[in-house]
């Protein structure tokens, strides 16, 4: 390999006119595209939609889980905080899944490694399903830690799937297909899990059942589809004949171009990957100054995703809402509508991407998001202080618009851009980084989040009403100790703390825990982004 990590020209003959018959996929390819979306992406959205709604649900079954195993528990009163460590498990497990997304991905191939995962998937929701008819929320949270590690080598290896079976042309689109299987279930999760429907007491262990079904069938129908000829072409050669059928089969399968014409571009596949068939390691990929900028801007992208402050709304959306004064029933449907402006982004997404490319969708977005997110911190300062009902309405608004923006451009462009920028045998190593990296941010964030909302609440209120004036006084005192306003001054301003104090502590929470996790972050990876980010719109990576 040389050392800027880069192979000889793959040639761009399977995206000549001739073979661009529009820019939708090869319908094959939309096919499998769509079948490993539902494996993994699908997953992951519902994990995250499900126990926010019907976390009323899940906490009685952690108080009941707690009382049966220790009758004398009496600390009811932080069944909140420990529900909100269980959640924070499963990306604790997706984070610890992403290190094994290279040696699934190189050991098994992409379609075998995809299938693995769905099968880690479904033993978890069958762990979760006997966690429920045992009242064991112990065995409940091994499931969701199961589940992010199976859910993550799914994402990681299916990303990579795609971007190496689809045509270049339409690899965009292809690409979203991913998106479009998240936000559909994060609208799907939103309503299953609603009170009113699946998200009872009785009725949450039928949500990963839903999952389940959904796995078993995908996993049924996964051997139908081909290897991806970018992983046949950097296999070992042993009988050549064989091996070059394979590839040009898997080549004609997906671009659906005559065999004469796929032939050909295995030809090409095959001299490009056997110059070099050793596959960087997690820690190699680091070496190359090429392979370095890609999976750092990848892994820039991913956190840019996470802290723009999509982990949050994804977990709290639902209470948020319930603050703004919804009653529960209510909060649910405000909430699986929100989740649609997400499935509309992705949609006027699939329609822009190769068009318009994935540089100026990907730092327009982020720069829209960074201003939605101050309107959303001012309507929390504003509702908070006026109880006005408006400023609620306008904060639900702003939510959708986030969600709408999202949708378009870092959540689905964040799945499949490290792919872009980065070879072929260096796409299942900086995988690992940028998902491991996207995992530790979004379980940091739901782990420290309420905490820091908290810690950043009591002290700047006890810093403006007793640190403030203490050192006024005593700075008064020390320049002029003969004044006798002090007293006076000091008989008046006791009845402000006691009106104010926790008013004032109540509005320096959560604008300012989300300021701290979702503007600043925002605003450094725009500008690091503008200045780096090459476009990869119908580039392969030696043209980049």
């Amino acid at each position: 390999m040389s050392s800027s990590g880069i192979i000889p020209s793959a040639s761009t003959t399977s995206t000549t006119n001739a073979l661009k018959k529009g820019k939708w996929p090869p319908l094959r390819t939309t096919f499998m595209a769509s079948i490993v979306a539902l494996g993994s992406s699908f997953s992951f959205g519902f994990q995250l939609l499900i126990t926010n709604p019907a976390q009323g649900a899940f906490i009685k079954f952690l108080n009941a889980s707690k009382h049966s195993n220790n009758p004398d528990d009496a600390i009811i009163a932080h069944l909140e905080n420990q529900w909100s460590v269980i959640v924070a498990i499963f990306f604790l497990g997706s984070m610890t899944g992403a290190f094994f997304i290279k040696i699934v991905a190189e050991r098994f191939g992409r379609k075998k490694g995809i299938m693995l995962a769905i099968i880690t998937q479904i033993t978890s929701s069958l762990l979760a399903i006997t966690s429920y008819w045992i009242v064991n929320h112990y065995l409940f949270a091994f499931a969701r830690f199961t589940m992010g590690m199976g859910i993550a080598v799914a994402m990681g290896i299916a990303a990579m799937f795609v971007t190496e079976s689809s045509p270049a042309h339409c690899r965009g689109i292809a690409s979203l297909l991913n998106g479009v299987c998240l936000q559909s279930s994060l609208t799907i999760g939103a309503v299953l899990a609603m009170p009113k429907l699946l998200g009872t007491e009785d009725l949450w262990w039928t949500l990963y059942l839903f999952q389940l079904t959904i796995n078993t069938v995908v996993l049924c129908i996964l051997p139908v589809v081909h290897e991806s000829p970018s992983y046949l072409a950097s296999q070992e050669v042993k009988h050549h004949d064989i091996f070059k059928s394979k590839v040009t089969e898997s080549v004609k399968f997906y671009h659906e171009i005559p065999y004469e014409d796929a032939e050909r571009i295995a030809d090409t596949l095959i001299s490009t990957h056997q110059i070099s068939r050793s596959q960087e390691t997690i820690f190699s990929v680091w070496r190359s100054p090429f392979n370095r900028r890609g999976t750092l801007l990848g892994m820039m992208v991913t956190v840019a995703m996470a802290m723009s402050g999509i982990t949050v709304i994804n977990a709290f959306a639902f209470e948020i809402l319930m603050d703004v004064g919804m009653e529960q029933d209510t909060a649910a449907f405000a909430n699986a509508f929100i989740c649609v402006f997400s499935l509309a982004g992705i949609m006027v997404s699939t329609w822009i991407i190769d068009h318009f490319g994935r540089r100026p969708l990907i730092i327009s977005t982020f720069g829209f998001l960074t201003i939605v997110n101050v309107a959303i911190i001012s309507l929390m300062w504003a509702y908070s202080e006026t109880q006005n009902q408006i400023v609620s309405y306008l904060l639900i608004s702003s939510i959708c618009m986030f969600n709408f923006l999202f949708a378009m451009g870092p959540g689905p462009i964040s799945m499949f851009i490290t792919g872009e920028l980065v070879p072929q045998t260096s796409r299942s190593a900086s995988s690992v980084w940028t998902n491991a990296v996207m995992a530790a941010v979004r379980f940091l964030t739901l782990t420290s989040y309420l905490p820091v909302k908290n810690l950043t609440s009591e002290p700047i209120a006890y810093a403006i009403f007793f640190i403030i004036p203490m050192f006024l006084n005593a700075s008064k005192h020390s320049n002029d100790p003969d004044d006798a306003i002090i007293a006076h001054l000091d008989n008046q301003c006791r009845f402000l703390p006691l009106t104010s104090y926790l008013p004032v502590k109540n509005l320096t929470s959560e604008p300012i825990a989300y300021a701290i996790f979702f503007i600043i972050p925002m605003i450094v990876v725009v500008v690091v982004l503008y200045f780096l980010l090459p476009e990869t719109k119908g580039r392969n990576v030696e043209e980049i």
